[in-house]
């Protein structure tokens, strides 16, 4: 999946905030609350995943045994934790 945003589009005053974002669909989400339950999901499924920030773009890709695309689909697609402070 590639996103149309990256380094360059980071305001002066948040530099690293294209970088940012794309750690945080590895931190969980609402249905998935676990820290690493993507990349687990992933893993115990014969797949990995990774992602990266370049100056027009940030891209993320994963591999997966068929069977296991739909649940990996869902985890990627799931609504983010909302923040708290």
């Amino acid at each position: 999946m590639d996103i149309h945003a990256g380094s360059y589009q980071d305001p002066p005053e948040f530099a690293g905030l294209a970088h940012f974002h794309e750690h945080m669909l590895f931190l969980g989400t609402e249905k998935y609350p676990g820290e690493d339950a993507y990349e687990s999901y992933l893993s115990a499924n014969g797949g990995s995943c990774n992602a990266f920030t370049a100056d027009e773009q940030t891209n993320y890709y994963f591999d997966v045994t068929a069977p296991y695309l739909e649940g990996t689909k869902e985890r990627a697609s799931s609504k983010s934790k909302t923040p708290t402070m």
